[in-house]
């Protein structure tokens, strides 16, 4: 609260609600995706929050270089745009691959530079505990590989159709599924920020029940929302999913740190 002790208006002390501080939300693509996928954000949530798309190697802006296959090059690299953040409110928000890259560092985040996120929002994605049991998608054939990629139902068939596209992005799909697939969850103690995890209704990679269980991962609080859809609800219905998340990181802009 923000109180009036102007003397000019006597000696009454009037009180007006404090404005959120700025909230910095930095934003972590699903396989294959790039910083692009937020590029609209902002105009969706509360104007004190800040979206920060960030940009993996292999795409965007950093299409010129290599890809990250593991999840603790890919982290290192991505940990200092999230590092520059750790003296003011910040979140995280990732979907599908990109949970499991903010969930990181979050971590990471918390344990070496003691500033976790203000909240860590995921989505389609199961809990990092939980050891995928199907065969790793990234190391499959060719023709095998374009056929999962289609069962995704993310990628358009004319972006499937397109061989000069394609030689492109499988390299940049591989190694994004190989972070994933070779992901090892090392134990340690839960987050101290909340989590809110988003679940599609119909999706057929990762069921809601193991989206549910993040809530193994946080000593706050935990909130799941299951919102019609398959895998990429994402696109389908992202303004309520847009919402949802506005309503999350207003909550919470009271109990940012200093």
């Amino acid at each position: 609260m923000v109180h009036d002790t102007d003397p000019r208006r006597g000696s009454v002390a009037t009180s007006h609600p404090a404005a959120p501080a700025p909230l910095q939300l930095f934003c972590f693509p699903y396989a294959g995706g790039s910083a692009r996928l937020y590029a609209d954000w902002d105009s969706a949530l509360p104007p004190h929050v800040r979206v920060r798309p960030v940009e993996p190697p292999g795409r965007g802006r950093r299409f010129r270089e290599t890809p990250h296959d593991r999840i603790g090059p890919l982290v290192a690299d991505l940990l200092p745009e999230v590092a520059e953040a750790r003296n003011s409110p910040y979140a995280l928000f990732g979907y599908s691959l990109g949970a499991l890259v903010a969930f990181e560092l979050a971590r990471t985040m918390e344990q070496r530079h003691g500033r976790p996120p203000v909240h860590l929002c995921v989505g389609a994605f199961r809990a990092p505990h939980m050891r995928r049991t199907a065969v790793p998608d990234y190391d499959l054939p060719e023709p095998l590989f374009r056929e999962r990629l289609r069962s995704f139902n993310g990628t358009p068939e004319a972006v499937l159709a397109d061989e000069s596209l394609m030689e492109l992005m499988i390299p940049i799909l591989r190694a994004d599924l190989a972070v994933a697939d070779t992901y090892r969850f090392s134990g340690d103690r839960p987050l101290s920020c909340p989590i809110t995890a988003f679940a599609g209704s119909e999706d057929g990679e990762v069921d809601v029940s193991s989206v549910a269980q993040w809530r193994r991962h946080t000593s706050a609080g935990f909130s799941l929302k299951v919102i019609e859809g398959d895998h990429f609800f994402l696109h389908e219905r992202q303004p309520e999913m847009l919402r949802y998340l506005s309503e999350v990181l207003t909550d919470g802009a009271q109990d940012t740190p200093d």
